[in-house]
């Protein structure tokens, strides 16, 4: 069984309902063809296995399994070191930036080729686009005969990218933190967790659980790299600034006992390199007093947060300029970001493609946000880091909604900081009422320290395997409106939406284009004919793509322009007859946002509404499949 085929079969084990070929070849970008002639391959596999891929005309193919212990039999038995063998593209720069960046020595030519049996020349084109990547973090291949090839650059930059393209990729907040990398033994990573731990405890410092993942896996990478007589070499100022730091004495201890148990050496230099990264954690402390916190927030900081606020407001009028809670969550985000920024380094954001997903009008709201800051500081945030400006601002206009005290007893456990626990507790009191009293939020590396004798229930974003004294419920980060809202919300509005949004002579079905630009330029060339919009109008849906793409998955785009033009707030429908890529997703429905000029604050219901008729697969399904405007019309309905 190839990697293809494996992963045909977890496609099919996670399906709800019957996939078909074509579906299933735009997930894994290859043809209707070889996902039919794999899935016969499969078939015979299967065979004695009581289990197979069951084929429906006019539905697809389902997996059916007549006996799990079986199933999983086989499973194991297929296992092969040669089915990891990158099949693919992807797989093969993957792999060869994987190789590169943890390998200090050169690389020959021929034995990648042999490793990946792939020609020299198919080896070469792999290698142009490894250096395209490098290049972004200003990294090269130097090329020497006889030798082969190894990634050359500042020492800081290698180590960015290895976090940056290698464990970004990476989302498991739990087991084998770091082993998927091959940085160290697992033993070695528990000392280096357990260090970590004892001194962020003893110092009274509060990260999130995906900032304790981060830190850690930069001193893993720290460690390999100082083995390897690789150290990072600091200019003389920075030096001197980040010792007069707080944090640069804790990482002093926290390195001085990671060096005595794993006889690793760290220079001053390298001390200074963990403290930054301990610069950089996130101040996500939900017992922060609001003056202690107001504390260690520079006051440039908080200005340009309120004008930051101030232009979200006068953008969108969400009325939140005198809120001092976005206020300080927003500070105390900017402060560690800022930093990160200034030493080139990442952040991860795991629920970035939900946060766009579900709360496209907030984030809109904090690419204006990062705009702002660009201007000021001439700093370029990321969409990673612009997704957690978003919750904050999520959790802001929650608050207005609901913004009193409630009752019973329930912590939540959450992996990604304050920003989204907070928005997880709004939206369950907002759904459940007098029903819950949430007591408060935890990450789960201390809920050990935590007393459960006034609490009846947890309720977490990640699985918990301990023992507990009281029941854990796990559900998803970020609660959709689909799982919240009644049902006869969505039945009752269903028309309205359709009356107010959808024009006829805007719905395109069944196009046939191949790129993003095409379509694009398409739908806004009939706007401009028609008066709606000016000639720039392209350049400004261009613009917007540029910050941060607009496929959220569910082969879906929901493009707008970053400057609106429209007298009214409408749709540009577009259905395709193939997926194109967009970005890093396969689309095949396009909803062009055309944004009224004079009406922002009308947005949220419209994005509410949106969202719950392209967040459902088989409602999505069941428009790519209309003819005519009447037949969209009616399935929205």
């Amino acid at each position: 069984m190839n990697t293809r085929q494996q992963k045909i079969l977890k496609e099919l084990r996670l399906a709800q309902e019957p996939l078909t070929s074509s579906e299933i070849g735009s997930l894994l970008q290859v043809s209707s063809k070889t996902i039919r002639n794999d899935v016969k391959e499969l078939n015979e596999q299967l065979e004695s296995y009581d289990a197979y891929v069951s084929s429906t005309r006019g539905k697809g193919y389902q997996l059916i399994i007549q006996n799990e212990r079986l199933f999983q039999q086989f499973i194991q038995s297929q296992h092969d070191p040669q089915d990891d063998i990158p099949s693919n593209h992807q797989e093969r720069v993957s792999y060869l930036m994987e190789k590169l960046l943890m390998s200090s020595d050169y690389n020959k030519i021929e034995d990648l080729a042999d490793e990946l049996y792939i020609s020299r020349s198919t080896l070469q084109h792999e290698l142009k686009h490894i250096r395209e990547i490098l290049k972004k973090y200003d990294l090269a291949l130097d090329q020497k005969p006889y030798h082969g090839i190894k990634v050359i650059g500042d020492e800081t930059q290698i180590r960015y990218c290895i976090s940056e393209y290698l464990f970004n990729q990476q989302s498991t907040l739990k087991d084998n933190m770091g082993d998927w990398l091959g940085i160290l033994p697992k033993e070695e990573l528990e000392v280096i967790k357990d260090r970590v731990l004892f001194n962020l405890r003893k110092y009274h410092i509060i990260i999130s659980d995906i900032s304790l993942q981060n830190l850690i896996t930069h001193i893993a990478i720290a460690c390999k790299r100082i083995r390897k007589s690789n150290s990072v070499q600091m200019v003389h100022h920075h030096l001197q600034e980040i010792e007069a730091k707080k944090e640069f004495l804790v990482a002093k201890e926290m390195a001085k006992e990671i060096q005595e148990k794993l006889n690793v050496s760290f220079t001053n230099h390298e001390v200074a390199y963990l403290a930054i990264h301990l610069q950089g954690t996130k101040l996500s402390n939900s017992c922060t007093h609001n003056m202690e916190a107001y504390s260690v927030i520079d006051s440039d900081i908080q200005e340009m947060v309120k004008e930051m606020i101030k232009r979200i407001d006068d953008e969108y009028g969400f009325h939140l300029t005198n809120d001092e809670e976005l206020l300080l969550a927003m500070s105390l985000h900017l402060k560690p970001a800022i930093n990160r920024y200034k030493f080139k380094m990442n952040i991860r954001n795991p629920m970035l493609d939900e946060i766009k997903s579900k709360y496209p009008l907030s984030f809109d709201a904090a690419l204006i946000g990062a705009q702002l800051v660009q201007e000021k500081i001439n700093i370029t945030i990321d969409e990673n880091e612009i997704g957690y400006l978003a919750l904050h601002i999520e959790v802001a206009q929650e608050r207005q909604k609901r913004n009193k005290k409630m009752a019973p007893r329930c912590l939540i456990v959450c992996a990604s900081g304050l920003g989204s626990a907070q928005l997880l507790m709004f939206k369950l009191q907002s759904e459940f009422g007098d029903q819950l009293n949430i007591i408060g939020t935890t990450e789960y590396y201390n809920l050990l320290q935590q007393s459960f004798q006034n609490i009846d229930f947890i309720i977490s974003t990640i699985p918990i395997e301990e023992k507990l004294t009281v029941p854990v419920i796990k559900i998803s980060t970020i609660l959709g409106e689909t799982d919240l809202s009644k049902i006869n919300t969505l039945l009752t509005q269903g028309e309205a939406v359709t009356e107010k949004y959808l024009r006829k002579k805007y719905t395109y079905l069944q196009k046939d284009f191949d790129t993003k630009e095409e379509v694009l330029s398409f739908i806004c060339k009939d706007l401009e004919s028609d008066c709606l919009v000016d000639e720039g109008y392209l350049e400004s849906v261009l613009k917007r793509e540029s910050f941060s793409p607009t496929s959220f998955g569910n082969m879906v785009a929901i493009p707008h322009p970053i400057d609106p033009q429209t007298e009214d707030t409408f749709w540009s429908v577009v259905t395709l007859q193939k997926p194109l890529q967009w970005e890093d997703k396969p689309v095949q429905l396009i909803v062009l946002l055309n944004i009224s000029k004079n009406k922002k604050h009308d947005l949220k219901p419209m994005y509410m509404l949106l969202m719950k008729v392209l967040d459902d697969k088989n409602m999505v399904k069941d428009i790519l499949q209309c003819k005519t405007y009447e037949q969209l019309k009616w399935k929205i309905k």
